[in-house]
């Protein structure tokens, strides 16, 4: 199962556009943000990124997860607020 935080990591590269930005904004490592993206790649069985020279651009299954990812992301802030 793809944990909340792989979530966050996700969209946090997409709203971006880099690992570096990413990871600074989320206050964590490369190597870990790299992980996260890692293992969601392995839950879904597809790369979700594309990585390139200057930065990284997200395949049609990583567009598709991050709006997936939005979604599960404003519902588990909900249910926290409730």
């Amino acid at each position: 199962m793809i944990s909340l935080r792989g979530l966050e990591c996700l969209v946090a590269i997409a709203e971006h556009g880099s690992m570096t930005k990413a990871a600074a904004v989320l206050h964590t490592s490369q190597p870990a943000l790299s992980h996260q993206i890692a293992a969601i790649e392995r839950e879904l069985g597809t790369p979700v990124l594309e990585r390139l020279p200057r930065g990284i651009r997200l395949t049609a299954a990583g567009l598709a997860a991050v709006a997936e990812a939005r979604i599960a992301l404003a519902a588990a802030l909900s249910a926290a607020a409730s």
